[in-house]
């Protein structure tokens, strides 16, 4: 399982409300009221989670699990350097660092700024270093004169120390060829029989184009067609285009009286690209052969795994000279909101090193922490004279053992607890259950000292554990803001063909974890807590200071006891 024996999740109603209210039958509305939680469902493992992984709405009064809740995010900021990014530039960088921040392609570890020549007065040239895996951009053939503005000279450095052309170079240069392919075109319309020095559509034989060159051009291509569908007034009705911000009018206009006297006429379907100047890459053979003839001769060593292929930018490269150091990503500060209410249920700091919350309604101090424990092996029944410790691991089938269930209060009010649980536990595997005291009230979460104090003025309340005996409707032992009951239970038996029934092939062999004994409990609390007429809305004329209301609550909790141990024939 997640987390040793006994163990204790809480379930969430969202992950079976996929149908709406509204379209569901009032018999399906009783039967799903009726119905027990079933942990052993492959369903609920999208309901069950731990206390301390649950929100809690105080608007809703609902517990909310991370399906419950959308996510806002408050501000970028690289993990490196804490440098806070502004949303608008985001999406422009790529979601990375734009500043000396870089992780090595290799093991992904945070790389630092070296400086080769130790004796000079700057220090140049200088390289990035894995402190880890000793991985440099030495091996790639990339210097930078300078220990700052790293991503700058990286975007100019090209592996091998090659330069790398500028988006401005980039477009006069495709300029250029397209005209010197127009100019072709029109020589071999004259004369046709004269011979082409390039082929491949505007491709330079012997010279293939980069992926930095297809993409500005594919990218290049893709806007001019954009343009050229665009209309001279982009609000006009009856001229629509892709990036027009007519789109809504026009769907409005659909409804209108008058819509099906204007005819509008659809706009031309863009072309697609047809050539390597607009950014059309045709397979070449001779690539894969090249690749296959290195790898016979230098072996796989030289090659990458998938991930590190998948972190570049150039998802095409193959080896390890192709590397290039990873900006680092850049992390977020979210806040969380309730689906239902829209009420803020987490909210962070927006300072960038502090790591507190403004806003963390958690449910562990909204909702009671259930546990549970085997009884003390002296007020068991019957009494055990061993002092080993009880084995969560080995329940006996048909054995009754006594538990405790231990409820915490964190609330500052009384609470008045009711438990219901099936008595037979769903599954293959079905075990007695009976809980000797449903109903009890558990105290307030106030401090020690009034607790103190009010024990002594008080009369004293004897419990089941003053006195040793386990007794139905009384429970177990009580303090200031807790309460404990005791739960026997039967385990069933994992060999019983009754119990452990076969599936549709009858096959009686049980599937994973279906020897584990699962008590799905449902708890209700019914408590008095002030109302907050300022938080509210309610006004002074809806209410005053002090004065309280009735609340009531109710969710499902599974405990997990232990896992049933085989009789042996």
């Amino acid at each position: 399982m997640a987390q040793p024996f006994p163990y204790t999740y809480y379930a969430c109603d969202c992950f079976d409300s996929n149908t709406p209210l509204a379209s569901k039958r009032a018999s399906q509305l009783l039967e799903e009221d009726e119905r027990d939680l079933d942990p052993h469902n492959p369903r609920s493992n999208y309901a069950l989670y731990p206390l301390e992984q649950l929100l809690y709405c105080e608007d809703c009064q609902q517990i909310r699990c991370p399906r419950c809740v959308a996510e806002e995010t408050i501000n970028w900021y690289c993990p490196s350097c804490l440098f806070e990014v502004p949303s608008s530039v985001v999406k422009s960088d790529g979601n990375r660092c734009t500043r000396n921040c870089f992780n090595c392609p290799v093991c992904t570890s945070p790389m630092t700024t070296n400086s080769l020549d130790t004796s000079g007065e700057n220090g140049a040239p200088f390289i990035l270093a894995c402190p880890y895996c000793k991985w440099s951009t030495v091996e790639i053939g990339i210097e930078m004169e300078k220990s700052t503005g790293i991503s700058a000279q990286l975007a100019r450095i090209a592996n091998g120390g090659r330069p790398i052309p500028t988006q401005k170079e980039r477009d006069k240069e495709r300029e250029r060829k397209k005209e010197m392919e127009s100019r072709r075109r029109e020589k071999d319309a004259i004369s046709p029989t004269q011979d082409s020095p390039t082929t491949d559509g505007g491709r330079d034989a012997g010279n293939a184009p980069s992926h930095d060159d297809l993409f500005s051009n594919l990218s290049a291509f893709y806007k001019s067609q954009i343009d050229t569908q665009s209309p001279s007034n982009p609000f006009s009705q009856s001229d629509i285009n892709f990036s027009s911000p007519s789109a809504y009018s026009r769907i409005m206009s659909m409804y209108s009286s008058n819509s099906r006297k204007h005819k509008r006429n659809k706009p031309a379907a863009p072309r697609d690209a047809g050539s390597v100047l607009e950014g059309f890459s045709i397979h070449d053979p001779s690539t894969d052969a090249q690749a296959i003839e290195r790898i016979k001769r230098e072996g796989w060593s030289i090659t990458l795994e998938p991930s590190q292929r998948l972190a570049q930018t150039n998802p095409n490269i193959r080896f390890s000279d192709d590397l290039r150091p990873l900006a680092t990503l850049l992390c977020t500060k979210r806040s969380k909101r309730c689906r239902s209410c829209r009420h803020i249920l987490s909210k962070p700091e927006s300072k960038i090193t502090s790591t507190r919350y403004k806003i963390k309604l958690l449910a562990l101090n909204h909702i009671p922490r259930i546990s549970m424990r085997a009884l003390p092996p002296q007020f068991a029944q019957p009494a055990s004279t061993s002092n080993t410790p009880f084995n969560y691991n080995a329940l006996k089938s048909g054995i009754p053992t006594q538990f405790l269930l231990h409820l915490s209060n964190p609330l500052f009010d009384p609470i008045r607890v009711t438990l219901a649980t099936p008595s037979l536990t769903p599954g293959r595997v079905q075990s007695r259950v009976t809980i000797l005291c449903p109903q009890f009230e558990v105290g307030a979460n106030t401090d020690v000292w009034d607790d103190a104090l009010a024990s002594s003025l008080s009369p004293i309340k004897h419990s089941a554990h003053d006195s040793g005996q386990i007794e139905a409707g009384k429970i177990w032992d009580r303090g200031r803001n807790w309460t404990s009951v005791v739960v026997e239970v039967v385990p069933g038996f994992l060999n019983d063909n009754n119990n452990a029934t076969g599936g549709d092939d009858g096959d009686d062999t049980l599937n994973y974890d279906e020897d584990v004994l699962e008590i799905p409990i449902f708890v209700r609390l019914e408590f008095e807590a002030d109302v907050n007429v300022e938080e509210r809305g309610l006004g002074d004329s809806r209410g005053s200071k002090g004065e309280r209301e009735k609340r009531e609550e109710a969710f499902w909790t599974v405990v997990g006891v232990g896992r049933i141990a085989e009789m042996a024939l």
